[in-house]
């Protein structure tokens, strides 16, 4: 998270924006990292990523650990199931997209349909940063227009 905090604050010299940390309290863990300007500690990773759900526009995920596959899985499935509609999930790297094959292999069985297409179609997977950027920069508007309900007719 350090990094994406960082990045946050050289986009913002200026200091205007809050850049968030959402945590788990945990005794091993570090401290929150000097960039963060808003802090909100949890004491259960289930309200931890209920939180980080409800105050994200969009999901930009990179390689990680357990807990990043299984907080990416929990977003993919909210998508699934229609309860962020129409929130983008981008995933970074050739990990995940290994993973969106995976799924593609083992869960569209014809004798046994677990997922369609349009559930797999779902995360949207790039090589590098730089993509997942240029994704949201360009569908930025289309997206936060949609998540209000707002038509592109409206504008």
């Amino acid at each position: 998270m350090r990094a994406a905090n960082e990045g946050a604050a050289e986009a913002d010299p200026d200091g205007e924006r809050r850049s968030v940390g959402i945590r788990v309290h945990l005794p091993f863990e570090q401290d929150a990292n000097a960039f963060v300007t808003q802090l909100y500690e949890h004491r259960t990773f289930f309200t931890r990523l209920h939180h980080f759900v409800l105050a994200s526009d969009a999901f930009i995920v990179t390689p990680g650990g357990i807990g990043t596959v299984l907080e990416t899985m929990m977003v993919w499935q909210l998508r699934q199931v229609g309860q962020l509609a129409n929130t983008p999930l981008i995933l970074v790297g050739r990990m995940w997209s290994e993973l969106v094959k995976w799924a593609c292999a083992h869960m569209l069985d014809p004798r046994v349909e677990m997922v369609s297409r349009e559930d797999l179609a779902i995360p949207l997977c790039v090589a590098t940063g730089a993509e997942a950027v240029g994704l949201i920069r360009a569908d930025r508007g289309r997206w936060l227009r949609e998540l209000r309900g707002e038509s592109h007719a409206e504008h």
